[in-house]
């Protein structure tokens, strides 16, 4: 282990300390608020964080030396990892205003300074994963003479085509590096699939998507982004809800286009029968699409049933916190993922290759990586369980649904992640815990992250919103938490003392 989740971390300190770090801490509750409102003392206290969400001081040098090159003051900068997403960009935004700059290797849109145009587009590129590289933007600074090299990453050719071997293998029998691709993000992996998904679906005259569990809040804005008002997307929260699947199906089996769900969820990690799920849309002719990030494909073995697997390599791979990635898999066995392969390739935003480099430089130790968090996360939901300050645990083989992951997964493999709720006063907790506070998971260091201020915060802010939560058993004051390579009983002890404290 290189790195420790556990302690103090300061407002805004990136973790790992590196210039590329995915994660940032945000060490109270006051610092989270903050953030969430955008107060200027927590944001410019923030340099760094989950590339989708904070804008990486590179990139905000390059914007602003491309504002300098064009003079003006009144426009602000976006940058896109290619420019094939420009007219993707240009016809979701409607972005009539827009300057354009376009560069050999990216492509710069510049948008009337605070207009609800530059509003509409950086949510895109949050959801879409279609913004710049931390890494290329670098690059480039460095290519114009601006800043030095600062980042060794060993160059490696071969970097892809380690990545999806390993991937491959991870998904188990039937799954060849080739079946793989890569994309810039997780987020970036299906908004390609599901763009790909709607031209075909589409063209059969199938008009009805189910969201089926409570989804990651990206994958539900790209598909209520994309759709139009002639489509439907059902959205089954709950596993309570789960058994309204095969009225569904019977009523409306032939115009439903697919079925998009996390196995196990986020942040709940829950799973819905997937074998039953996988004959109905087989027998109907929909298109299933799987995640498994939260315990990772090497747990949860879910392509033999899948038709379009996706995964955050964000996550489990990149291990070591500094490099955004992601994929989507397509089993053999799937015609209806094969036919739309070529399109969503088309989509994708090929990886930068200098992250596809240093997460080359991770991925060998990514199975057994995994194999030592499954069992820390093991030892950790029995601590909690028995803990009398903790009011809930949430696993993968939680009684609600484990047995269904388990029929997949087997036993002993529920990946790092658990989240739980406690019996205290939260602000006392969250504010005392010393762990890292902050989005992600999947990493060496342990993370707590306070899921749904930070996924959700603005659905606190109305009573629809709160009661939209309250239906899927989302408290205000979950804790997701990722155990790390620390020792376990030095993880329990760090929550312990944020327990004594309420």
């Amino acid at each position: 282990m290189k790195v420790s989740g556990l302690g103090h971390f300061p407002l805004g300190c990136p973790v790992p300390k590196k210039s590329h770090a995915v994660c940032v801490s945000l060490p109270t509750i006051e610092d989270l608020i903050g953030y969430e409102e955008k107060n200027p003392d927590t944001v410019n206290a923030i340099s760094s964080g989950y590339p989708r969400f904070v804008s990486h001081p590179s990139i905000i040098d390059l914007s602003k030396h491309l504002d300098r090159m064009d003079g003006s003051d009144q426009f602000e900068t976006f940058l896109l990892s290619n420019s094939s997403d420009l007219q993707f960009a240009s016809e979701v935004c409607n972005l009539t205003a827009a300057k354009i700059i376009t560069e050999e290797e990216f492509t710069g849109i510049r948008i009337p300074y605070e207009s609800n145009q530059c509003k509409k587009l950086q949510k895109f590129l949050q959801h879409t994963g279609c913004g710049m590289s931390s890494r290329k933007a670098e690059r480039t600074l460095e290519s114009l003479g601006l800043i030095t090299p600062t980042e060794s990453i060993i160059p490696n050719q071969n970097a892809a085509n380690e990545i999806r071997s390993t991937i491959a293998k991870a998904h188990g029998n039937g799954i060849d590096s080739e079946d793989v691709l890569l994309a810039s993000s997780g987020a970036n992996a299906f908004t390609a699939t599901f763009r790909a998904a709607l031209e075909q679906s589409r063209i059969k005259g199938k008009g009805i998507w189910i969201r089926l569990g409570w989804l990651y809040l990206d994958t539900t804005e790209i598909m209520d982004l994309l759709t139009n008002n002639t489509e439907q997307v059902l959205e089954l929260n709950h596993p309570r809800s789960f058994n309204k699947l095969d009225d569904i199906f019977e009523t409306s089996g032939e115009k439903i286009a697919g079925i998009v769900t996390e196995f196990p969820s986020n942040p709940l990690l829950q799973c819905c029968e997937l074998e039953k799920v996988s004959e109905l849309c087989k027998r109907y002719g929909a298109l299933l699409v799987v995640d498994p990030t939260m315990a990772s494909p090497k747990n949860a073995k879910i392509s033999g049933l899948a038709d379009i697997v996706i995964n955050s390599l964000t996550k489990y791979a990149n291990w070591e916190g500094d490099t955004m990635m992601g994929c989507a898999v397509f089993p053999k066995t799937s015609s209806l993922g094969l036919e739309i392969k070529e399109n969503i390739q088309n989509y994708l935003a090929p990886p930068f290759q200098k992250d596809m480099e240093r997460l080359a430089e991770q991925i060998p130790f990514y199975e057994n990586f995994i194999e030592k968090t499954n069992q820390a996360q093991m030892e950790m939901v029995d601590f909690l369980s028995a803990h009398p300050k903790i009011e809930k645990v949430y696993h993968a083989y939680s009684d609600s649904t484990g047995h269904n992951y388990s029929k997949i997964a087997e036993e002993d493999k529920p990946g790092c992640v658990l989240s739980f709720e406690i019996k205290g006063n939260f602000k006392d907790f969250y504010n005392a815990l010393p762990m890292l506070k902050s989005p992600s998971f999947g990493t060496e260091f342990s993370i707590c992250c306070p899921y749904i201020y930070l996924a959700h915060y603005d659905k606190l802010s109305t009573k629809e919103g709160r009661q939209e939560l309250e239906n899927a058993d989302l408290r205000p004051e979950l804790c997701r938490l990722s155990v790390g390579l620390e020792d376990p009983d030095e993880i329990k002890s760090a929550i312990a003392e944020g327990l004594n404290a309420t």
